[in-house]
């Protein structure tokens, strides 16, 4: 599906750094207005985490961290097989 053009371009400022935004679609120009929409910089600013959750995140995972998602992916991976000879069998016997 094409994108339809809008030969008018809109510009609005952003309600937070006054910064110009610039819309290629109507549709998205008349929701931003609408819901008073910010910039995507200002977006990210908006981010609430500590420090705490940051060094968190920036740490290795630990060895009984990556032995449960081993655990669990092969859980899943168990299960989508069971599934498959479940689904089999009954192609088979209504077959």
């Amino acid at each position: 599906m094409r994108k339809r053009s809008w030969p008018n371009r809109k510009n609005r400022k952003c309600p937070d750094c006054s910064r110009m935004i610039t819309y290629t679609r109507k549709d998205a120009f008349d929701r931003a207005v609408g819901n008073n929409s910010v910039c995507k910089s200002c977006a990210q600013m908006d981010r609430k985490l500590t420090v705490d959750t940051i060094e968190k995140m920036k740490q290795p995972k630990t060895i009984q961290h990556k032995k449960n998602i081993s655990k669990s992916i092969t859980n899943w991976w168990e299960v989508k097989r069971t599934e498959q000879k479940q689904s089999r069998r009954m192609v088979k016997d209504n077959g």
